[in-house]
């Protein structure tokens, strides 16, 4: 029954390649370029949602004319860094300035502007779409900072309505929160923001789940964006999701809960052009089940007083309003939905709706059922027993409930996409309450709902089918036992032994001993205090030695993985990168063979004392940037004094906010950044795509010298054996590498962490 891929599309709709529409983008959703709107039509879609009543009449021919038009490209600063206001102030102060009243194809465009909903102004509209970006100087230079920016983690390119879901969740750094549907990750990036803010101590736990096996390894590349020690990445069926054991036989239960369903996706048709022509009335009632499972296995796992946010990018009240109140009617007296009306001003929002019909496909066009009971009459009428029986039956929770009208439905908020320039969406709240209500009405029983079968949809990362998961991970939902180990009773018979998931090919994940000979060179080479949590190492094999990769994980973490059979849960990644091993035969004599990562230098620094890091100034920055493997002897003292003394191996790096006027360089906050020493040379170990990046923010250009340093006759390449081998310890300065100095920039070509941990 597979329950999730995220949304759009259902059946296959909106999903598929190929058409003439589609020619010219490789996801297959349309070339606004090379599309005439006038194809863009389908009189089911208008008679349905005309029917539905969710636009007003007046309002009709906007609302169609917003669909028929490109959306507007956004973004959103990442709120939880230091530097987001530096960030912030540069599109401000000097790109926003340059892009006033640009013209292209006769069309005027207004400089981006900040999105008047989100906080603090971190949110970002570009009233050109993507292709006039592209294309036009003017924004050419801008794009080119959006895109290293969002590489680097200091910029998310998403879908204005989809910021909503993630600020309505009303996150807290103590919170467990669970985010259902999680891939491609930007609304996960935006729940790691609120547990992670900028100077705050979290405490709090992110579990970020897809039912598809390779988008989860995609949401581990977004969210190492966002490093956590908190988050935990999983692979199961999110209507199926397993109950999470903890010490003492305690099932963990969640404080926030993000159900970003799977749903057809019609609220996607300014960038998915190809439900245009897919779209059909049953798209909905074909994932009504779906989606419904979903929210009542969320329901289940949310601690009383909790919050969880069900949305979906759909129009359509079969996936909305219909699975809302059939899930408030399943859990009579537990639930409300949440008035935020009084939450992001500036936000335009309609009420949810009370009333809805349910359409189905007709030979004739579609065919309303005013109630299930006159829905089941008709299809017991069907005169061809063959066409009957390739229907499936709908689910009774699909007609508006006789209490609808109790329920609290209209403080649901519908976006349109008229109001604000948006895509379609619809977002409820619920709140579980601290002690349950006696309920008024028939509890609804959802595993008595009749299946749907195997169903697709879309999101913006194209088809996903939505198939029953592989995992055993249904043994391990709601109503049966947690996984921990328990004590039988006496005479009682030894359970029997869970299989273990084959299909499941993860590493397994084990802890150091705090005690191990590693462990202490890390601790006396960083100086690490006391506070530093060396029980809480974690690796990714069998035996809890560290080979090679080093994860710092939180307790709750650490809790999870030790009484959760890693196969079961389908652990995919957990903790953050902290430290790496960096061997090289050609150097024995390196006191200390790890690195801290780049991920986890500021979970490492907070355990390190003020002494062991090493102060440098913009200037330095500027030689680190502008060569690739800067010889000692480049840098002026007292920073090369201190080089000189330093012993081989990584050192921690604290640049110094200030301006150095030979560079014209500025930085607006200090910089920490781990460094690599050699015998003669020096290396900044983050990737040519950061180094770029940090060097336009920086200086204003780009800097970065992708050759290493050439003196005389000699190349200073004490690095490029290490890149070539994955390493980060520099040979020695050789003369070999002079003649062979045409090709050195090919030999670079696993550069030190970024291409090394990406592919880690």
């Amino acid at each position: 029954m597979g329950k999730h891929g995220k949304r759009g599309g259902g059946r296959g709709r909106g999903g598929r390649r190929g058409g003439p529409a589609t020619r010219g983008r490789p996801n297959g959703t349309g070339d606004w370029k090379t599309t005439d709107v006038a194809d863009l039509k389908n009189a089911s879609f208008e008679e349905y949602y005309k029917t539905q009543g969710i636009v007003p009449e007046a309002e009709w021919d906007q609302f169609l004319t917003a669909l028929k038009t490109e959306l507007p490209t956004t973004f959103r600063v990442t709120g939880s860094r230091a530097h987001a206001d530096t960030i912030n102030n540069l599109i401000k102060d000097v790109y926003v300035p340059t892009m006033h009243e640009v013209e292209l194809d006769g069309v005027t465009y207004d400089a981006p502007k900040p999105i008047v909903w989100y906080p603090e102004e971190l949110a970002w509209e570009i009233a050109a779409p993507k292709r006039v970006v592209r294309k036009n100087e003017a924004f050419k230079k801008f794009q080119k900072f959006l895109v290293g920016e969002t590489d680097v983690g200091n910029l998310s390119r998403q879908e204005a309505v989809s910021m909503i879901p993630p600020l309505l969740m009303d996150v807290e750094p103590h919170h467990c929160c669970l985010d259902m549907c999680a891939a491609p990750g930007s609304k996960t990036a935006q729940i790691i923001e609120a547990l992670n803010p900028y100077h705050t101590e979290s405490t709090g736990l992110l579990i970020a789940n897809d039912a598809d096996y390779k988008r989860t390894h995609m949401l581990v590349h977004q969210t190492a964006r966002m490093p956590s020690k908190g988050l935990l990445v999983t692979n199961c069926d999110a209507s199926m999701f397993p109950n999470i054991s903890l010490a003492n036989n305690e099932t963990l239960k969640f404080d926030r809960i993000l159900a970003d369903v799977p749903c057809s996706g019609d609220g996607t048709m300014r960038k998915n052009m190809e439900i245009w022509k897919k779209w059909l009335p049953s798209d909905g009632n074909s994932l009504h089940i779906v989606q419904l499972r979903i929210l009542h296995r969320a329901m289940n796992m949310l601690k009383p007083g909790g919050r969880l946010v069900y949305s979906t990018c759909s129009f359509n009240p079969s996936e909305n309003e219909a699975v809302v109140a059939a899930a408030l009617n399943a859990h009579p007296g537990e639930f409300s939905i949440v008035d935020v009306s009084d939450k992001l001003p500036g936000l335009k929002r309609r009420p949810g709706i009370t009333s809805w019909k349910v359409g189905t496909n007709g030979p004739d066009g579609t065919v309303y059922h005013e109630s299930y009971e006159a829905y089941k009459v008709a299809r017991d009428e069907t005169p061809n027993e063959e066409e009957k029986g390739k229907k499936k039956e709908l689910a009774s929770t699909l007609w508006a409930p006789d209490n609808a009208t109790e329920l609290g439905l209209e403080r649901s908020l519908r976006l349109l996409p008229h109001d604000q320039n948006t895509g379609g969406f619809f977002v409820c709240v619920l709140e579980k309450a601290a002690a349950p209500v006696a309920p008024s009405v028939p509890k609804v029983d959802i595993d008595a709902l009749p299946e749907m079968g195997d169903v697709e949809a879309t999101d913006e990362k194209g088809s996903v089918s939505l198939k029953r998961a592989l995992s055993p991970s249904a043994e391990s939902a709601e109503g049966t036992e947690p996984q921990a180990k328990k004590a039988r009773a006496p005479g009682q018979a030894p359970k029997k032994k869970e299989r273990p998931d084959l299909a499941f090919r993860e590493d397994p994940f084990s802890f150091v001993d705090p005690a191990h000979d590693e462990v202490a060179i890390i601790v006396d080479w960083f100086g690490l205090n006391n506070e530093f949590p060396r029980n809480n190492l974690l690796v990714r094999n069998a035996d809890g030695s560290p080979h090679r990769t080093i994860y710092i994980a939180s307790d709750l973490v650490k809790a999870i993985v030790e009484n959760n059979d890693y196969t079961r849960l389908r652990m995919i990644s957990a903790g953050i990168k902290a430290f790496i091993r960096q061997d090289s035969q050609a150097r024995m004599d390196i006191p200390c063979k790890w690195r801290v990562s780049g991920d986890g230098i500021d979970e490492v620094l907070q355990y390190v004392p003020d002494d062991r890091v090493v102060q440098a100034t913009v200037a330095e920055l500027y030689t680190f940037l502008e060569n690739m493997y800067p010889p000692i002897d480049t840098f002026t003292p007292p920073f090369k004094t201190h080089l000189e003394a330093a012993q081989l191996g990584n050192m921690l790096v604290r640049f110094a906010a200030g301006e150095d006027a030979t560079s014209g360089g500025k930085l607006a906050l200090p910089l920490d950044m781990p460094v690599w020493k050699a015998r003669q040379s020096m290396s900044l170990l983050i990737d040519k795509r950061e180094k770029s990046v940090l060097s336009n923010r920086v200086f204003g250009r780009d800097i970065c010298n992708p050759v290493p340093f050439i003196k005389g006759s000699n190349v200073s390449t004490e690095a490029s054996s290490t890149v070539a081998s994955g390493t980060a310890t520099p040979a020695t300065e050789n003369e070999e590498a002079a003649v062979n100095a045409p090709a050195l920039e090919s030999k670079l070509k696993h550069e030190i962490t970024g291409a090394e941990e990406i592919k880690e």
